[in-house]
């Protein structure tokens, strides 16, 4: 009766084990996006992100982020020209809500953010005038997002909060379309 009972305890755990793996665990997410930025001058820009990431339950994965944006902007005149570069370096993980094909999840994401910035202000009145600064600084940052993924491809919508530059704050809101290698159903 022992064995019988070892026997159908372990032949359950098998069954469910293999239940669980319905996804395979590793992808790595790549994708391409618009960020509008609540800064002032800034008027929008690109960003595109790398993320690695291994699922360690059926409905939970983590990984790391590699993104990176930039933003330019204007003022009405023409006179002046203001752009900024983000590079971020994050821990991030995801939840999804089920196992289907179409799998709605939401997200977060800590790590380093690297801004920089330049500014060129040009006045023309019989001679040209051009004034550069720079700037640049490291920050603790976050990120949270929501999306879905469906038939390998990703569509999300996050918010970055990459610290202050200045008396600054960088942060803006992002909407991604990607793909992913990896991850598909067993």
């Amino acid at each position: 009766m022992k064995k019988f009972l070892f026997i159908a305890v372990l032949f359950c755990g098998v069954a469910l084990s293999a239940q669980s793996q319905e996804f395979k665990p590793f992808r790595v997410d790549m994708g391409l996006g618009y960020g509008l930025p609540f800064s002032d001058g800034l008027k929008g820009g690109v960003q595109f992100y790398l993320e690695p990431k291994y699922e360690i339950a059926p409905q939970i994965a983590v990984g790391f982020r590699w993104e990176g944006s930039l933003f330019a902007g204007d003022d009405v005149e023409g006179q002046s020209v203001d752009v900024k570069l983000s590079s971020a370096f994050m821990a991030t993980g995801d939840y999804y809500f089920n196992n289907n094909k179409f799998r709605p999840f939401v997200g977060l994401g800590l790590g380093l953010y690297s801004i920089g910035g330049a500014s060129v202000d040009v006045a023309v009145e019989d001679v040209p005038v051009a004034t550069v600064e720079a700037e640049g600084k490291n920050n603790f940052g976050a990120l949270i997002r929501a999306g879905f993924d469906v038939s390998h491809f990703r569509f999300a919508l996050s918010y970055t909060y990459g610290g202050k530059m200045g008396d600054e704050t960088f942060h803006f809101l992002g909407v991604t379309i990607g793909f992913y290698l990896g991850g598909g159903k067993n």
